[in-house]
């Protein structure tokens, strides 16, 4: 099939020196500039037509309960509309990271044994979530469906595919809210993480079956912080595991490019999760990372040695927290040499950082290529607040950032955003962002 000509995205995200934990600072992406793309992409004619100059990126998203509305039954009706809308894209020498849709299941998923993931109330999400994380049948058919996304589409001239374990498709356990009881639920209560009973391949069981986070007894006797350590470290790098075996399902279908991983958030801070382990997890602090098993720090170097051509989306620049750190004085918001070791080292301005800063530290420290994009238009679906940017504030500062911190890509949520009028900003304030 017809490509670009241009140089594989790969390219762009290798990064000229792995970061050490001495904290040296990110690498440069190659060429000195990031990549320049949107979110959500159409590849509609009319807008590669006019797309700015140097805006070479697109995301097209897939969803599974399209693809294959039953089981092993692909509509090849959406396949066809999917590999014509890849085509276009690469036809106009536009370079495409396809999301994999995973965060889409559909029904006959929802309804195989188990598939719901449980909290220790026995609450199921409210948003529909399945257990893509530990269960072997919901493993199995995502499996199954990434090998037939994997021949609907030109794989061999992607430059990535995003895989997630969340409803939002980014890595992590449902959300503080999922269950309705904010801040409250653990993932990780059905058979399968408890017992062992339809467990996916590559998971292991609870080293605490039936322990409840915040009790204070097991079995019998009183548990230890090394107790909760051991269990949330389990918890946290359960969705990693996860990952690292859809990879494996990428590549097996014959995918060989870089796997994207969004990443929201900035994860626990070291810190936090030291204080919450103190008290064997029987905190009220309202992180939601915490309970999202989100331990970037942890987690980050687990994905760099299980999954080869591992990207970081850092899909939060310039959300409200880098608002927020912009405000102080001095600000705290950008990127600094550096960076990797003070995450280590319990600096104290470690609770200014936004969450930008934060995970593109780990990311660093782990040597791990970093892309990332704006939340979108602000609101409760992309984490707004009262202090998020505007979408044409987010255009202007996530483009510093992005060169800032080093990352690979930049790529602006959403494509609608640029092409409709439902947000004031244009194309041409994209390219005008870039030239700064």
């Amino acid at each position: 099939m017809r490509t670009s000509g241009r140089p594989p995205f790969r390219a762009l995200v290798v990064l000229l020196a792995l970061v050490a934990s001495c904290g040296a600072a990110p690498a440069a992406p190659v060429g000195g500039e990031p990549a320049w793309g949107v979110v959500d992409s159409t590849c509609a004619p009319d807008r590669l037509a006019t797309r700015p100059p140097g805006i070479d990126v697109a995301v097209v998203e897939a969803h599974w309960d399209r693809l294959e509305p039953a089981s092993g039954a692909v509509d090849t009706g959406y396949a066809d509309g999917l590999r014509a809308t890849v085509q276009r894209c690469l036809d106009a020498g536009v370079r495409v990271v396809l999301g994999s849709g995973l965060q889409y299941p559909p029904a006959w998923v929802r309804a195989l044994p188990d598939a719901a993931v449980r909290d220790q109330a026995g609450r199921t999400p409210t948003n529909g979530s399945v257990d893509t994380v530990f269960s072997a049948a919901v493993a199995a058919a995502a499996d199954g469906y990434l090998r037939r996304l994997v021949a609907a589409v030109p794989a061999d001239n992607l430059v990535g595919i995003r895989v997630g374990t969340s409803t939002a498709g980014e890595l992590g356990h449902p959300g503080p809210d999922a269950s309705g009881a904010a801040f409250d639920s653990w993932w990780a209560f059905g058979p399968a993480p408890q017992h062992g009973q339809g467990l996916a391949p590559g998971q292991v069981p609870s080293p605490l079956p039936d322990w409840i986070p915040g009790q204070r007894t097991w079995q019998g006797r009183a548990v230890t912080p090394d107790d909760a350590r051991a269990w949330f470290d389990w918890y946290s790098g359960a969705v990693v595991r996860a990952v690292a075996d859809r990879a494996r399902s990428l590549r097996a279908a014959g995918y060989g490019g870089p796997v994207h991983v969004p990443a929201a958030g900035r994860g626990v801070l070291p810190a936090a999760l030291d204080a919450a382990v103190a008290v064997v997890l029987d905190t009220a602090v309202r992180d939601g990372a915490l309970r999202r098993g989100l331990d970037y720090v942890g987690d980050l170097p687990a994905l760099a040695a299980t999954v080869p051509g591992a990207v970081v989306d850092i899909t939060g620049l310039d959300d409200a927290t880098a608002v927020r750190a912009r405000r102080l004085s001095p600000p705290q918001d950008r990127c600094a040499p550096g960076d990797a070791g003070r995450l280590l080292g319990g600096d104290p301005s470690l609770d200014d950082w936004p969450n930008q800063r934060v995970t593109a530290a780990a990311a660093a420290r782990a040597g791990l290529p970093t892309v990332g994009e704006n939340p979108g238009p602000p609101g409760p679906t992309t984490g707004g607040t009262a202090d998020s940017d505007s979408e044409a504030d987010q255009l202007r500062y996530a483009v510093a950032y992005a060169r800032g911190c080093g990352l690979s890509a930049f790529l602006f949520a959403f494509e609608d955003d640029l092409y409709t009028d439902r947000s004031g900003i244009t194309p041409a304030d994209y390219e005008a962002a870039i030239r700064g």
